[in-house]
């Protein structure tokens, strides 16, 4: 296994371990997820199979403990709607991979924060039941969430972009220090430790 995947692999231990932990301790941190930045941040960075590899494999082996976890169905219109979100995350990711500069990066990653979540809530507005089927049931979808909800869903907005712009920082700084250490060659690997 060449040395370039061990960042990469690294990087999936953590989304998935993150990703459980969020959805066991979803009560705290609701939407606090790392999936959306790291679908963003691995079009903008990563060149060949590792930039999609590397955001679906999060996805293919989280999204069943996270249901699990969390008491849901295995496959339901969520994962519709989820599915939809992270394209749409990984197209401004493509978009956003002429101009890798960390203010736009991290411009890109809230950019798509509101892009997830406008979706996701669109989709959620369309298929579930708990939504009147009205301008004012797309408002409550997108704002204030279900009627008895504990929540409104606009904190499920705040929560992701503050995740997204976390972890694409992260991510920014984490490259920075990758390529410091490629840069100056295998000793500064060593020395940093």
């Amino acid at each position: 296994m060449r040395s370039s995947w061990i960042p990469a692999l690294v990087l999936l231990g953590l989304v998935v371990a993150f990703r459980c932990l969020n959805a066991a301790f979803a009560d705290t941190l609701p939407n606090f997820s790392p999936l959306p930045a790291l679908f963003l941040c691995s079009l903008i960075f990563f060149r060949g199979p590792k930039a999609w590899l590397l955001p679906l494999a999060a996805w293919v082996l989280t999204d069943p403990l996270v249901s699990l976890i969390q008491n849901e169905a295995l496959l339901g219109w969520h994962h519709l709607s989820l599915f939809v979100g992270l394209g749409l995350a990984a197209g401004i990711g493509v978009l956003t991979r002429r101009y890798p500069q960390a203010g736009t990066v991290l411009a890109a990653s809230l950019v798509s924060a509101l892009v997830f979540y406008f979706a996701t809530n669109t989709i959620s507005f369309i298929t579930s039941a708990i939504y009147p089927k009205t301008a004012a049931g797309f408002l409550q979808a997108q704002w204030t969430g279900p009627v008895g909800a504990v929540l409104p869903t606009w904190v499920f907005l705040r929560n992701l972009a503050a995740a997204n712009l976390l972890f694409t920082a992260c991510f920014l700084l984490a490259r920075k220090h990758w390529s410091l250490a490629i840069e100056q060659g295998p000793e500064a690997v060593v020395s940093t430790r």
